[in-house]
């Protein structure tokens, strides 16, 4: 029997999104909407939220290490064939704002889930770990500006959108989350 819940040999939390499969740092401080499968504006409950939870919980299984998850993220967007810079996750907020400006609203998809799937591994790396070391921290900010960024378009391009508020919610959510979470060094 594989034990999903918790391997205390490796010291993680993996498989599945309940509180009983999350390390109890990361249950003590997310919002229920944390734990849903079909909330787009949550970490998980997005396309690419999810997916890369559960890539991320199998690298850890695997034997990947908190040091080596930006290498984990940027091959990731190789493999998936996402067109995204691989500085882009250590470069400053104006330099993210501006590739996300030069990506053609016809391509915003690729921004966005660049940016759902990098806040997918820094709040996956808190579910399954218990704490966000400063790069991946750092990749979870980059994410929260492009996610802005994309919020600040769609509300330009369709000042009607019935999800703004429900967006906006989101991020909020997972900076406070971010600025929460336990770090290590």
């Amino acid at each position: 029997m594989y034990p999903w819940t918790y391997w205390r040999s490796f010291g993680i939390y993996v498989k599945g999104l309940a509180p009983e499969a999350s390390h109890p740092a990361y249950v003590a401080i997310v919002p229920e909407s944390f734990y849903s499968e079909s909330d787009g504006f949550a970490p998980f409950g997005n396309d690419g939220g999810h997916d890369i939870l559960g890539s991320l919980e199998d690298w850890y299984v695997a034997g990947g290490r908190d040091d080596d998850v930006p290498r984990f993220l940027t091959e990731t967007f190789v493999d998936y064939q996402y067109d995204v810079p691989t500085d882009l996750w250590s470069a400053d907020s104006d330099d993210a704002r501006a590739w996300a400006k030069s990506v053609p609203g016809e391509a915003d998809h690729i921004v966005d889930a660049g940016a759902q799937t990098a806040i997918g591994v820094a709040i996956g790396q808190l579910k399954i770990r218990g704490h966000i070391t400063p790069a991946v921290r750092r990749i979870g900010w980059q994410a929260i500006t492009l996610q802005r960024f994309m919020l600040e378009r769609a509300s330009r391009t369709y000042p009607a959108w019935a999800h703004r508020d429900d967006a906006t919610d989101g991020v909020d959510a997972v900076v406070r989350v971010l600025s929460r979470a336990p770090s290590v060094r």
